[in-house]
């Protein structure tokens, strides 16, 4: 029997790439060990190298059957762990030698306002603090990231183009006039701290990457929550409407023991919950816990593919 190369290799590595996920959540694997899979990327170029050395040999499939090995787990880790590989592969155009340079602004809003982000490859931490002002202060190489602030909000960019290089973003906002936050992340990690914070709206979409949403004491009013590739913590004080999605990823989510909550999931084989753990009852698509009067309601529609989303995980978020 022949076996042809192209096959095998993409054969193997699709088999762990769903595997690896699915043993995780079956408990057969330790997802802290598997959070670290991605480091075994050097053994993929080493793998390379032994295809072409003794790619035209009978023992070349060993080689090609190598790299699909080491590819797969490193991705189907990513993929169980919501791990940035990418970023952590590439280093993310990583600061140099050279001296960093330093972009700062700072203003105030006069009326509700709307504060958004795009940042691609690096670190944003988003505080907020009572009062009316805010603050940027921006850590680069190269271009400068892009402001647009007035009175009724700021936009903050990464420069556009080929060879990004990494910004490490400081933002504090102000509790007083914020209304709105949108949070457009890639290859990046994000930190947001907004309890005292009284939003009508937040938004997050990550891609490859990891963020973690603290809103003790606070409200983010309705949410649009996105990852890919990545993870993300969620935590939520109050009154809560809105979306999650999660695909090649996960989504962790602690909200206050007596909140009511209501969860509309959509089912799908390579997307795993653990509501029943937790003690809601389902009906059809949707999953309930009743709270206690007065206290927050969360209700949110849920979705995953080749993902999972835990509720009050151990650890916490």
């Amino acid at each position: 029997m022949r076996i042809r190369p192209g096959l095998l290799f993409w054969g193997l590595f699709f088999l762990l790439l769903g595997g690896i996920p699915l043993l995780v959540r079956a408990g057969a694997l330790d997802p802290n060990v598997v959070a670290d899979a991605w480091r075994l990327w050097p053994l993929l170029l080493v793998a390379l190298g032994i295809s072409l050395i003794i790619g035209r040999t009978s023992f070349g499939i060993l080689g090609t059957a190598l790299a699909a090995i080491v590819l797969g787990i490193a991705a189907g880790g990513a993929l169980a762990s919501g791990t940035n590989f990418i970023g952590n592969v590439s280093g993310c155009g990583a600061f140099g030698s050279g001296v960093d340079q330093r972009f700062e602004d700072q203003g105030t809003f006069d009326g509700p306002a709307a504060a958004r982000f795009d940042l691609d490859c690096g670190s944003l931490d988003l505080t907020v603090r009572p009062g009316g002002e805010w603050r940027v202060e921006a850590d680069y190489q190269g271009d400068p990231p892009t402001l647009d602030a007035s009175d009724g909000g700021l936009d903050l960019r990464s420069p556009g183009g080929f060879g990004t290089r990494r910004q490490n973003w400081t933002i504090t906002l102000p509790t007083d006039g914020t209304r709105e936050i949108a949070i457009d992340s890639n290859a990046s990690a994000v930190t947001a701290a907004l309890g005292g914070t009284d939003l009508a709206s937040f938004s997050l979409d990550l891609n490859a990457g990891d963020a973690r949403i603290d809103a003790s004491g606070g409200r983010l009013g309705a949410i649009d929550v996105s990852v890919d590739a990545g993870r993300i913590r969620l935590r939520v004080d109050g009154d809560t409407t809105g979306s999650l999605s999660a695909n090649a990823g996960s989504i962790e989510l602690c909200a206050p023991e007596d909140a009511t909550l209501r969860f509309r999931v959509e089912e799908q084989l390579t997307f795993g919950t653990n509501l029943d753990e937790r003690g809601l009852i389902r009906s059809g698509d949707v999953w309930t816990r009743e709270g206690s009067v007065g206290a927050p309601v969360i209700d949110l529609s849920i979705d995953g593919n080749a993902a999972n989303f835990s509720l009050d995980p151990d650890g916490g978020c």
